[in-house]
């Protein structure tokens, strides 16, 4: 089986990178932030918002954006591409496009590449959370950005607190872009286990710090290894 890898989270941090200084204000615009996880390019990926290619946005692998681009509400169209030397566009046209989607005046997202780059994909991460949570608390879910091969696509699953019976089931096969729900841990050190699928001999345990004020995307990203890596997105 593949290697396993689970990177640091350094959600203070990130969180400290947000955009603009903090949550998403109402308006007419959305925010958006970027995220490349694509495998197998030489330089570094691009997106672009409505055809304008977004600042800031020429990303190397698991990289994102560190402030978010602001769009128009209504309807919009996303691309991602190879970024050109002087990371200001796209070299060529766009590798994959992602049309008519429905971004909210105030609204917070994320656009993400994964994928190869012989075909990458883009989902757009709706990161909204409204609900109100007892102090200490705070929201995270997992999504997961490593499709690996086709026809056998990875799925993964997620549990906190160990495995059943003494452990919390996050997600069962969780699908490529398709985040889990929203679900709330204590804040400080959360403990997760990640398998590949069902295959106990991949299990691999981490511990998370997540911090008080955050709001948290925990991705699962290709790494070089051949396994898989967390990372904290943080919303803008």
């Amino acid at each position: 089986m593949n290697r396993v890898l689970i990177m640091p989270v350094l959600a203070a941090v990130l969180f400290a990178a947000a955009c603009d200084g903090g949550p998403t204000t109402s308006g007419t615009r959305a925010r958006v932030r970027f995220f490349n996880a694509t495998t197998g390019m030489t330089g570094n990926g691009g997106f672009t918002a409505n055809g304008q290619f977004a600042d800031g946005s020429a990303l190397g692998f698991a990289r994102s954006t560190q402030t978010c681009a602001r769009v128009d509400a209504g309807s919009t169209s996303f691309g991602f591409g190879a970024a050109n030397p002087g990371g200001n566009g796209l070299s060529g046209s766009a590798l994959a496009t992602l049309n008519n989607q429905t971004v909210e005046a105030g609204g917070d997202y994320t656009v993400v590449a994964t994928g190869s780059v012989a075909s990458p994909q883009l989902y757009l991460l709706d990161n909204s959370f409204s609900g109100s949570l007892p102090s200490g608390l705070v929201p995270f879910r997992f999504v997961n950005l490593a499709p690996g091969p086709n026809p056998l696509p990875n799925v993964f699953s997620v549990f906190a607190d160990g495995l059943p019976p003494s452990g919390t089931v996050i997600a069962i096969d969780a699908i490529v872009g398709s985040p889990t729900p929203w679900q709330a841990k204590t804040i400080g050190a959360n403990a997760f286990t990640v398998l590949v699928g069902h295959l106990l001999e991949t299990r691999t345990d981490a511990t998370l710090d997540l911090q008080a004020g955050t709001v948290n995307t925990i991705a699962i990203v290709p790494n070089t290894s051949d396994g898989f890596q967390l990372i904290n997105i943080p919303r803008c």
